[in-house]
């Protein structure tokens, strides 16, 4: 995101069973689907509902994708290492000399030591250019690291996506407002793709002032929310083993038989009836 900035301001039940043992459905894979079924987060601006989740684009199309994006990354990298290269030349003349002041040496005394103090400042301003320039290249690039480790923190899927849409509507330079300015620039990137609406309204303030102010008042209606993974899927109990809560009413009827008759012939044939079946 964004192009070099100018200055450094700017997320059981089981039941027991008997005999033969049973299968379990959709066991195999538990372990698998609990990692792949994290708990996401949703990002809106304001009142507006949670946007819905677009369908994730083709390989192919997020590999064109980001090319385009590093294409355009080094374009704006080589016009502002060209900028950086034209320097306004320093007024400091030539060093006088001896001849320019008609052999007067008085003369040629002062034109040399006001010629040794323009040299002075004109070597004073260039070191601060260039303390100046490290410093916001080292505070851009503290920013763009900032960015890219929120956005990998994000817990949402589609944020490539997002973030191309973004890239589209705002220019370079806006992008690197929004990096450079917003205290989570990874979820105003989202949520600004996720809303292309707002996104335009935003991207029509060309006052890097006015865009900055309104970027600060839009961070602050954007809302996180957690949204749970689907619960995993109910464990199906199978088996042919009969339950040990199961009452074989055949057998309470024989044994009560049994009981007034002191005769469990029947009670026994009809168990082992059971066993062999």
């Amino acid at each position: 995101m964004g192009n070099e900035m100018e200055t450094a301001e700017n997320v059981e039940i089981v039941e027991e069973i008997e005999q033969e043992p049973v299968s379990v459905e959709g066991e195999d894979n538990s372990a698998q689907n609990e990692e792949a079924e994290q708990d996401e987060i949703q990002i809106s601006i304001g009142e507006e509902p949670p946007p819905h989740e677009q369908e994730r684009a083709p390989e192919w199309v997020r590999d064109l994708r980001k090319a385009n994006r590093e294409k355009e990354r080094r374009i704006r990298e080589l016009e502002s290492r060209l900028q950086s290269t034209e320097t306004k030349p320093v007024e400091l003349g030539k060093r006088p000399t001896l001849e320019e002041n008609d052999y007067d040496t008085d003369r040629y005394e002062n034109s040399l030591n006001a010629w040794y103090e323009r040299k002075r400042q004109a070597d004073e301003v260039s070191a601060r250019e260039q303390y100046a320039e490290m410093v916001n290249r080292q505070a851009w690039e503290k920013k763009l690291d900032g960015y890219s480790k929120a956005k990998a923190d994000l817990k949402v899927r589609d944020y490539d996506d997002a973030e191309a849409l973004a890239q589209e509507i705002f220019t370079a330079d806006q992008q690197g407002y929004i990096v450079h300015c917003a205290k989570n620039s990874a979820q105003v990137v989202y949520a600004l793709g996720k809303n292309p609406r707002k996104a335009k309204e935003l991207a029509a303030i060309k006052d890097p002032l006015y865009f900055a102010y309104a970027l600060s008042d839009l961070e602050k209606e954007i809302k996180v929310t957690n949204r749970k993974a689907a619960p995993p899927p109910e464990k199906i109990v199978s088996g042919t083993g009969r339950s040990s809560g199961a009452v074989d009413s055949t057998l309470e009827r024989l044994r009560a038989d049994a009981e007034k008759t002191g005769n469990y012939t029947k009670v026994v044939a009809y168990r082992q009836q059971k066993r062999e079946t």
